[in-house]
């Protein structure tokens, strides 16, 4: 088991790539807590992994309140004695992104990154911790007029870089990985609305398809895992080709 022993915190986990995440880390051994405000989602996630033989707790709370993920770290550490694994997920609303909601935006998807961290690291400087941001392609490409989402998830990789010269010595390693579109709950409500929407986003694909959450997951179980110990600073794409190659200048 490449986590085996290892305490990790997953913001965000209670549904999409969080949850993936989650599943993924406990079947390799790893004692996971799920932090959502989606409570029933959270505690019916806990009970799947705990089924399957596996270590979880769900603790309900906004990852963008510091006393909520202040009391969410200090509850970790004296229910699991440490702390390994911080993965940052937390997913802005759907219409704040379509709508360009700075405020929103920023507390979400940017500032909950900071504050998780912030309260984190204490309990996180040894050897062999780690830490997953889940940024997204938009961080690295204009894509329809997302701009305030993508700015955010610009931000994420910028503060990921700027926090490893800090902390690496402390034995944090701060990752960031950058997924393309992936099939999650939400996208699955919005194609079966609108089926031709799936079909025009495969075709930017160079790979023919689009992800699945086990695509972000089993990349951030590499990145979280020992097999990554001089990888740090780093931008992981997980996007089919998304970002290497304009499919409309391939024949």
């Amino acid at each position: 088991m490449r986590l085996k022993n290892k305490v990790a915190v997953i913001t965000g986990a209670a549904n999409g790539i969080g949850r993936a995440i989650a599943i993924r880390f406990a079947r390799e051994g790893a004692r996971v807590a799920i932090n959502d405000i989606d409570k029933a989602s959270g505690q019916a996630l806990q009970s799947q992994i705990e089924i399957a033989g596996g270590t979880s707790i769900y603790f309900h709370g906004d990852a963008a309140s510091e006393r909520d993920v202040s009391a969410l770290m200090t509850a970790v550490e004296d229910r699991f004695g440490g702390l390994d694994i911080l993965v940052n997920n937390v997913v802005a609303d759907a219409t704040a992104v379509a709508t360009n909601q700075w405020d929103s935006l920023t507390e979400v998807c940017l500032k909950s990154y900071w504050i998780s961290m912030k309260a984190a690291f204490p309990f996180m400087q040894h050897a062999g911790s780690s830490v997953v941001n889940i940024s997204s392609v938009n961080a690295l490409m204009g894509l329809g007029k997302e701009h305030v989402y993508s700015s955010m998830k610009a931000a994420i990789l910028g503060l990921s870089r700027s926090m490893v010269g800090e902390f690496s010595p402390h034995g944090i390693r701060i990752n960031c990985i950058c997924p393309g579109t992936i099939v999650t709950e939400r996208w699955k409500v919005r194609f079966t609305r609108e089926p031709e929407m799936e079909q025009r986003l495969t075709k930017l694909y160079p790979i023919g398809r689009l992800g699945t959450p086990e695509d972000v997951a089993n990349a951030a179980l590499f990145l979280a895992s020992d097999e990554a110990s001089f990888i740090t600073g780093a931008v992981l794409t997980v996007d089919g080709g998304l970002t290497a190659v304009n499919t409309a200048f391939v024949k």
